[in-house]
């Protein structure tokens, strides 16, 4: 297990554009630019005369500036914390203290093992799941920049949660487990209405109560953006058998990308063949997934109606 407590982590940008991402990833190091800036003068910590390799006529703060990203790159030591954005994803390593110059006078820095997009639990760090601050860094106009958000970068990497977010995460948890037991109590029309909510909630749209003329078959859905239509079969009580029944009768639909098999109340027998048995295309929902679905889709006053 990955014990990631790093005092200080530095957002890199691979290139102009992001021409180096591809190959510093799936070579494993790190690399700038700053091919008017002599190796020798890094590697051996004289940045007066780094410094002195920029134009009279420059900037002194833009100098500066860059110096100290020059700096950052060849000086932070093996246990900072270094982080880019490549294919939609969050990548982050750690790096040796050896440092090289290309032909092309490009300085790379090797990777400690290899860049990572997964966290702790192996759950890919995808962006759109990661927070707009540390996403920011992105924007930084030069090559190196120190990471802010450090604690929330650290909790994502590990796989954990900040202590707000544990606490609103609890909430919502204790909301799910409390809506299950008014789940299992709804009549069969009431519970084909919820699911027929959940749905619609998610943006599919009914193309009739295809229960009335089609024996198999609770709600047809559309997705009004892809023209994927799924097919949905609701009962307050199921067994093991009804649902490989149902399963039978799914292999041979046609036009249906999904089938959805949705019961508050499955026996013993269906709780252990749904856990070995739902695939991509034919999904079981017991009252857990239910509950869950409904608190995400604001579904909860609802419900309190209903019990009430």
């Amino acid at each position: 297990m990955l014990n990631v407590k790093p005092a200080k982590a530095f957002f890199i940008k691979l290139g102009e554009k992001g021409e180096w991402e591809k190959d510093c990833i799936e070579t494993g190091i790190l690399r700038i630019g700053y091919r008017e800036v002599p190796h020798e003068h890094c590697t051996s910590g004289d940045w007066d005369a780094a410094r002195d390799s920029f134009p009279i006529s420059s900037d002194p703060g833009s100098v500066t500036r860059h110096i100290n990203q020059v700096r950052q790159f060849y000086q932070e030591p093996e246990s900072t914390l270094w982080i880019t954005f490549f294919s939609d994803r969050l990548w982050w390593c750690f790096a040796t203290p050896v440092i090289e110059q290309l032909s092309d006078r490009t300085k790379i820095r090797p990777v400690s093992g290899e860049w990572c997009d997964t966290d702790n639990n192996g759950k890919t760090l995808i962006k759109g799941h990661l927070s707009g601050k540390l996403l920011a860094v992105q924007s930084f106009q030069g090559t190196i920049c120190a990471v802010r958000q450090l604690d929330y970068l650290i909790h994502k990497i590990m796989g954990t949660s900040e202590p707000h977010v544990a606490e609103a995460q609890l909430a919502v948890d204790n909301l799910v487990a409390a809506v299950i037991p008014i789940i299992k109590n709804l009549h069969p029309k009431d519970l084909e209405t919820l699911t027929d909510l959940i749905f619609r909630q998610a943006g599919w749209q009914r193309t009739g109560v295809a229960g009335e003329v089609e024996k198999d078959i609770d709600l047809e859905l559309l997705s009004p953006i892809t023209d994927e239509r799924i097919a949905v079969q609701v009962k307050s009580k199921a067994s093991a058998s009804v649902y490989r029944s149902y399963q039978d009768k799914f292999a041979d639909m046609r036009g249906f990308s999904h089938f959805y098999f949705v019961t508050h109340s499955p026996d013993a027998s269906l709780k252990s063949l749904a856990e070995v048995s739902t695939d991509g295309s034919f999904i079981f929902w017991g009252p857990e997934k239910l509950a869950l679905q409904a608190v995400r889709n604001g579904l909860v006053g609802w419900l309190i109606d209903r019990a009430s």
